[in-house]
């Protein structure tokens, strides 16, 4: 049983990761808790209820079948019909009593889900909770939330033991009752002995027992039901990667020729948007009939007001956004027709917030390019204006970053994860914001190594700093009503 629910954890835990790549980012950047809650508790509740439910109810019922088989043969076979019958209803007594409390498992799990999201939550703000002076307000928040988990554990417990008594003794009352009720009746129109009579009441002993067992491992089967409909809606809820998605598939970095996916169609625009309407929820378009073009080999700076749709465009270019109306296309590509993997791999991007794993510098520096000796490594990181710090580091190459970069100073992690683009060599560079949170110094020598990193590149960058906007060589200012340049 162990070994079966470990090999049931690994699938299902693997099905939810894939799942959550291929839905994309748009439709897991708000449920990191619940996607966390569902890799981890539901996944061990339904490896479990396979695993030590399933299977006993299975053995539970193919035993006294046995049991019945034998006797049929060997002492009344009109008995044993009518007693495996009575056995035939214990599943479905199961199976109402599960229905009758499924809402209770469920209500459990959402709530069980909440708590882990607000848990993590916390913990990833931690540092703005305690600057607000709202850490020990939080905290009252999650005890609140953690105390009605526990009641709610606490019926589910309940409800279990209360029901394994009702099965427990309705099932034995019947069968009992039943054999002793068929064995008089045998005995007396003499088609069954003394002996065959006193059989009939072990045999319903024996079929009893595996009732028990049953009974005993109900509360995983509340849990494991809940979990499978949770496992089961989050996997319906996603399409299968085709185009247009794989949206997590290939994102960063992948052994493929960036190069031949710029070839699609050498005579199209690098980036091209042509009267895009596009937004978060179907009912807000932050974009409205955008159409914008960025040639091969060209530098263009994209500015505006925030919440205007920079942000946006980025999205749509990497396809983790599709538009409601009009056409977006990479490097000839249609993003609604072409796998993400290959419209990805055309584009380096460099994010405003830039993501680093836990591990070390080198190990963040492979995501883009896993077999990149150290030589690749320290280049990229010259390129960056990173390589100087990071040899001055104790550990160099292997100093562990810390969760979300942690260790390093924001401009240090923004100039990482411009290392791990250029690594990537993608045909085109997108770039959000790539000198925000660094100085004037940093964001100059950048800007100097750009002229050399855009060579034979389509460079979109989007800038609010006059440095960065200088450096381009079109400027596109996005406003509400349109595009300026």
């Amino acid at each position: 049983a162990a070994r079966a629910q470990a090999r049931a954890e690994r699938t299902l835990r693997g099905a939810v990761l894939d799942s959550a790549l291929r839905a994309g980012v748009v439709a897991a950047r708000d449920r990191s808790g619940a996607l966390l809650s569902l890799a981890t508790t539901a996944v061990e509740k339904a490896a479990h209820y396979r695993a030590a439910f399933l299977g006993p109810v299975v053995g539970s019922m193919t035993t006294p079948l046995l049991v019945l088989a034998v006797y049929a043969l060997t002492t009344d076979a009109l008995v044993a019909g009518i007693l495996a019958l009575t056995l035939i209803a214990v599943p479905v007594i199961i199976g109402a009593a599960q229905r009758l409390v499924s809402r209770t498992g469920t209500a459990h799990r959402v709530e069980q889900a909440r708590l882990t999201s607000a848990f993590l939550h916390a913990l990833q703000g931690l540092d703005t909770l305690v600057a607000a002076r709202a850490a020990e307000r939080i905290g009252a928040d999650l005890a609140e939330q953690g105390e009605r988990h526990r009641r709610g554990l606490m019926r589910i417990l309940a409800v279990n033991q209360i029901l394994i008594l009702v099965i427990d003794a309705a099932v034995s009352l019947v069968i009992v009752l039943s054999a002793i009720a068929l064995a008089l009746w045998r005995l007396e129109t003499g088609e069954m002995t003394l002996g065959g009579a006193l059989t009939t009441v072990v045999v319903a002993l024996l079929l009893i027992a595996p009732v028990d067992l049953v009974g005993g491992f109900f509360y995983i089967g509340i849990g494991g039901r809940a979990s499978e409909r949770a496992l089961g809606t989050q996997f319906a809820s996603v399409p299968a990667s085709g185009p247009g998605r794989g949206a997590g598939e290939g994102a960063v970095g992948a052994d493929d020729d960036a190069g031949a996916v710029a070839e699609a169609n050498p005579a199209a625009p690098a980036l091209f948007l042509d009267g895009v309407t596009a937004g978060w929820t179907p009912d807000r378009a932050v974009l409205r009939d955008l159409t914008l073009r960025v040639e091969r080999g060209e530098r263009v700076a994209l500015v505006g007001p925030s919440g205007v749709g920079k942000s946006t465009v980025s999205a749509l270019l990497q396809a983790h956004l599709h538009p409601s109306s009009g056409r977006v296309a990479v490097a000839g590509l249609p993003t609604d027709t072409t796998p993400a993997p290959e419209i990805r791999r055309a584009l380096s991007v460099v994010e405003q917030r830039a993501y680093l794993f836990q591990g070390t510098i080198a190990d963040n520096l492979r995501i883009a390019a896993p077999d990149a000796d150290e030589h690749t490594l320290w280049r990229a990181l010259a390129d960056a204006g990173l390589e100087r710090e990071v040899r001055a580091m104790p550990d160099g190459l292997a100093t562990r970053v810390g969760e979300h970069g942690l260790t390093l100073s924001g401009g240090q992690s923004q100039r990482l994860a411009i290392a791990r683009a250029i690594l990537h060599a993608g045909p085109i560079l997108l770039l959000d914001e790539p000198t925000s949170q660094v100085d004037l110094a940093g964001e100059a020598a950048f800007l100097e190594r750009l002229s050399d990193l855009a060579v034979g590149r389509s460079v979109l960058m989007i800038a609010h700093r006059p440095g960065a906007i200088l450096a381009a060589d079109r400027t596109i200012e996005l406003a509400p009503g349109g595009t300026a340049e």
